[in-house]
């Protein structure tokens, strides 16, 4: 199945024999006049597969010459791009060039959803196979109507036959021309240095357990007002159990989050102060539940396996400091106020020392910490101090030999720029498990999404019911069939703890039951996916 080429066809490379350009050293705009491939990445739906949302690749306005005159977007120059998730534009420059700068314009027309891309990244190649990001345009403005041009010189002259220009785009992106410049001679040209897959914008590949460190990581939630976790909830977890007898492992990592209620009021942060967030950590530690209790879990599993020193990992939690908190608490000797930006830092430093602190304080046998996870599922763009406290944050967790994760959900503001608001990882929700009417779709183009950018997948189970266990299992099927279910790290939501799969592990209705195996199954890599029907006329063909 292919989730990606089915709107503008073609995006193979012709790398069919072509002499290298000698007879000119003139500098010229080597894309004029040239046509282009084009790629999406998310099945763009039948009301957006027309004309006018989505220019059809063969439509020559972003390689002809001709600027947009209006900020608007019924100026004709404009090539247009809408849904998708993001786009690849594929140029074959005839022969091999020197490529020296590059020019983009792009629209940004509030009204009508018309958006400036985050970012748009020039990769070139000399044989169409191997790549490197030469050049990144940060596109911004704050009027309601532009156009922005960006132009940027590569600091020198690179060796190549492609170019290829991607950027994401979740709404609308207009963008009118698309210009290279360089000389139809690349004899003296610097050669193309292919990028690390692991630090591309696009990698097309998932995260994998090497990046998480860890495989099959259980969402934990926990809260002061909330019933602790005893060991024997979390054994089931731990340990894939038959009959409450321990026959392998199951998760190998375990997220430790504050319940939704405890940070929000409807869909409002709560203005929580230091003793609020004080209650929250010491309830992670507090004696004989909660962590002492996971801890107390993979002692047994590992005893019961053979194997004494088995460990499971943890990530433990960022909370978010709310701005309109003006008397958070004392640190240092200074009363907080979360208007300031260095306050928001000092408070956040305070909460990751606190919780290592308290995590090394237990000289746990059995649990290594991996990081920490941002916990707000969304980037609030208008909070005009986020992205210097998210580098701050993020850079600090780094200094502790500690990894930040993220789990956006499915099209949250900042999924498609992960990487650049400092994140280590991020998870991608497909949000599929919640609602019968999103199709079965969501699951491929959740999955293409995700090994576009880099992320790993979170699996959703978001009940017990009929439909609830024909969706979960639909995740482990859509896994085998993408690949995800092997190539990439994953992160499990169930509710709470005990959720979905402690009630399957230990019902007697064996459909219900069947999800706890199937959990085991998909863990271990050998779900079936031909055990699950999808609606075919869902599925991408």
């Amino acid at each position: 199945m292919n989730t990606r080429v089915d709107y503008y066809g073609d995006f193979s490379v012709n790398t069919s024999a072509c002499p290298n350009f000698v007879e000119s050293s003139e500098r010229t705009n080597l894309l004029l006049g040239l046509p282009q491939k084009v790629k999406n990445f998310e099945t763009i739906d039948e009301l957006h597969r027309t004309d006018w949302f989505n220019s059809p690749a063969c439509s020559p306005e972003l390689t002809d010459g001709k600027y947009a005159e209006n900020a608007n977007c019924q100026d004709p120059a404009w090539f247009r791009f809408t849904a998708g998730a993001a786009r690849s534009i594929l140029f074959d420059l005839g022969g091999v060039c020197a490529v020296d700068a590059v020019r983009v314009g792009a629209l940004r027309e509030v009204s009508s959803g018309v958006w400036l891309p985050n970012r748009v990244c020039l990769l070139l190649s000399e044989n169409g196979s191997d790549w490197q990001t030469v050049c990144e345009l940060t596109f911004g403005s704050e009027k309601d109507n532009d156009i922005v041009r960006l132009e940027a010189e590569l600091g020198k002259k690179y060796r190549a036959r492609y170019a290829k220009i991607s950027f994401s785009v979740v709404t609308h992106v207009f963008i009118d021309e698309i210009e290279l410049f360089g000389c139809r001679n690349g004899e003296y040209a610097e050669s193309i240095v292919p990028d690390s897959v692991l630090d591309a914008d696009f990698p097309d590949r998932f995260a994998s357990t090497e990046q998480l460190g860890a495989k099959d990581v259980l969402l934990a939630y926990f809260s002061p007002d909330a019933t602790p976790i005893s060991k024997e909830i979390f054994l089931p977890h731990v340990a894939y159990m038959e009959d409450g007898a321990i026959k392998d492992t199951l998760f190998d990592s375990y997220l430790f989050l504050p319940y939704v209620r405890f940070l929000y009021e409807g869909y409002k942060k709560r203005p929580l102060q230091k003793a609020d967030w004080k209650r929250y950590i010491d309830a992670q530690y507090q004696q004989g539940v909660n962590m002492d209790a996971l801890d107390a879990a993979a002692e047994e599993v590992g005893r019961a396996l053979g194997d004494p020193d088995y460990k499971v990992s943890v990530f433990l939690s960022i909370l978010y400091p709310v701005t309109e908190v003006d008397e958070f608490g004392e640190i240092n000797g200074k009363n907080l106020n979360f208007s300031n930006l260095e306050d928001r830092k000092s408070a956040l430093k305070w909460l990751i020392d606190e919780q290592l602190e308290g995590f090394f304080a237990k000289n746990y046998k059995h649990i290594t910490l991996n990081g920490f996870y941002w916990f707000t599922e969304e980037i609030n763009y208008s909070d005009e101090q986020l992205m210097a406290l998210l580098r701050y944050t993020t850079d600090y967790v780094r200094e502790k030999g500690l990894i930040t994760t993220w789990i956006p959900y499915f099209h949250a503001t900042g999924f498609n720029d992960w990487r650049h608001l400092g994140f280590d990882i991020a998870c991608y929700q497909p949000n599929y498990a919640f609602n019968q009417n999103v199709p079965d779709i969501r699951l491929f183009d959740a999955a293409a999404t995700a090994k576009l950018l880099g992320m790993c997948i979170e699996l959703e189970v978001g009940g017990t019911e009929p439909w609830h266990i024909e969706r979960i299992k639909k995740y482990y099927a859509a896994g085998a069939i993408t690949g995800y279910m092997k190539d990439a790290a994953h992160m499990y939501y169930q509710g709470g703890v005990p959720g979905v799969y402690y009630q399957a592990y230990i019902s007697e209705d064996p459909i219900l039951h069947s999800v706890y195996n199937d959990t085991y199954r998909f863990i271990k890599g050998t779900f079936k996916a031909d055990e699950i029907k999808f609606n075919e006329e869902d599925l991408p063909q």
